[in-house]
């Protein structure tokens, strides 16, 4: 059998004195926000599940929560604004938010 020894190739690697390619900034901005979302994902799919995660989320707005989830400062800050009452007022909130910043960010390029 034939065995192919293949490695991943990434040229979107950082370079001396710079990210090496013409819109650099707007890609790894991007690539942030779409992790801030996996994670933010992955808190909202706990809280689902378990109902102490939910209390903790919904009505402690628990900082060491959001925290071991890994979210920045401003997600945190934000999650603890929202006016929600429910899980499912919560995941509308996110949801018009991230649609919101993709308008956003839309009208600004």
């Amino acid at each position: 059998m034939l065995q192919l020894n293949e490695k991943p190739v990434m040229d979107v690697l950082p370079f001396p004195n710079g990210r090496g390619f013409t819109g650099a900034s707007a890609w790894w901005d991007y690539m942030m926000n779409k992790e801030e979302r996996q994670r933010l994902d992955n808190l909202m799919g706990l809280a689902l599940l378990d109902e102490s995660v939910c209390d903790r989320l919904i009505n402690k707005r628990d900082e060491s929560l959001l925290g071991a989830f890994g979210l920045s400062r401003e997600t945190q800050s934000w999650l603890r604004a929202v006016n929600a009452s429910s899980l499912t007022e919560l995941a509308e909130a996110i949801v018009g938010g991230m649609q919101n910043a993709a308008a956003f960010e839309r009208a600004a390029s």
